[in-house]
C-alpha cells in the first residue's frame, strides 16, 4: 500500500488502519509479527562475551551476564515499535504542546554535570535536532510515548525487534559493530551521538535503526537478574515491581560488548543520563502468534 505522502505501509497496516491520523502515526513504525523468538543467552554465549569483554576490561567477570540467563523460546503477540530513537525535535514538539519539563538533568550541582545537557532550558542547537534525545528519565518516557498514544515497548518486544526470531548477537547479524553504530566515544558535546538512521549497515532484521549504540533506550520493565530463569515463556511483562528499570542496547560511551541484543542495565527510573533515550511501542490489531 503506497500513501499519498510516499509512505509504503505493510498489508497488515492496511488491514487495521482506517484514518489519516492513524496512519500519520504509524507511518515510522515497524511491525513485528507475533510468534516466538529465542531470548537471552546460554553458558557458550557467556562465555565468548566475557572473552569479548575482557578485550577492554580485565576485571569482567562471568556472572556479569548471568541475568542473561537461560536461552528460552518466548512467545509474543504481534507489535508495532518505532524505527527510530525519539529524537530531540520530537520531544520538543512533546513539551511545548504539553508543557512538560526539558530534556535535561536540572538537579547538577557541577559543571561536568552541565556539561552533559545538550539542552539549555526549552532550546538546543539545530545541530542536534535529529540526534536522539537524552537526560529523560523513565517517567519521561512513558509520558512521552503516552501523548503519542504508544508505550514503552517491553523488554521482551525490545530484544526481539533487536535481535530477530533467531537471535542475532547484534541487529545485524553476528559481525563487529564498526560502522555499524555508535559506541567507544568520549563526551564531545553535541559531537557526540549520531543522527538517528547514520548506519543503514547496522539495522536490524525488521528496519530499526540504533538498536545498538547511540544511547541506550528504556523499556517498561522492572528489572529482575533472575527474571528470565522464574518469568513466563509466554508475553512476558516482567516482574510486577522493582526498585530499578530496565535499559537496553548499550550507547555511545560503551564497548562492543555491551552493544550485544541480550545486554540487560538496569537504572532507578526517576534517573537522567546523557547517554539513555528511548523509542515507543504500540499494540497491534491483529494478534498473530
Amino acid at each position: 500500500m503506497l500513501l499519498s505522502s510516499g509512505v509504503f505501509l505493510s498489508t497488515a497496516f492496511s488491514e487495521t488502519v482506517a484514518t489519516e491520523n492513524e496512519v500519520e502515526q504509524f507511518a515510522n513504525m515497524a511491525w513485528i509479527k507475533g510468534g516466538t523468538f529465542v531470548r537471552g543467552s546460554n553458558f557458550k554465549d557467556n562465555q565468548a562475551t566475557l572473552k569479548l569483554c575482557r578485550k577492554y576490561d580485565r576485571s569482567c567477570q562471568l556472572w556479569w551476564f548471568s541475568d542473561e540467563f537461560p536461552l528460552k523460546l518466548v512467545s509474543l503477540k504481534s507489535y508495532w515499535i518505532d524505527i527510530y530513537e525519539v529524537t530531540n525535535k520530537q520531544y520538543m514538539e512533546f513539551v511545548k504542546a504539553t508543557g512538560h519539563r526539558p530534556a535535561l538533568d536540572d538537579t547538577c550541582t557541577t559543571d561536568s554535570c552541565w556539561q552533559g545537557n545538550l539542552w539549555k532550558g526549552d532550546s538546543f542547537s539545530m545541530l542536534i535536532r535529529n540526534q536522539p534525545v537524552t537526560q529523560v528519565d523513565w517517567y519521561d518516557a512513558v509520558a512521552y510515548c503516552k501523548w503519542k498514544d504508544k508505550r514503552l515497548p517491553s523488554e521482551a518486544e525490545w530484544e526481539k525487534a533487536a535481535r530477530g526470531p533467531s537471535g542475532n548477537i547484534f541487529p545485524w547479524g553476528n559481525g563487529s559493530p564498526k560502522g555499524r553504530a555508535t559506541y567507544n566515544q568520549k563526551w564531545k558535546g553535541i559531537a557526540t551521538m549520531t543522527i538517528v538512521g547514520t548506519y543503514p549497515r547496522g539495522v536490524s532484521i525488521y528496519g530499526l535503526h540504533d538498536m545498538a549504540g547511540n544511547v541506550w533506550e528504556w523499556v517498561d520493565d522492572w528489572y529482575m537478574r533472575t527474571y528470565y530463569s522464574i518469568g513466563t515463556k509466554k508475553y512476558p511483562k516482567g516482574p510486577q515491581d522493582g526498585k530499578f528499570k530496565v535499559l537496553r542496547g548499550g550507547s555511545w560511551v560503551n564497548f562492543a560488548d555491551s552493544l550485544r541484543g541480550a545486554f540487560r542495565r538496569w537504572s532507578r527510573p526517576d534517573v537522567r543520563f546523557n547517554d539513555t533515550g528511548f523509542r515507543c511501542a504500540k499494540d497491534s490489531k491483529q494478534f498473530l502468534e
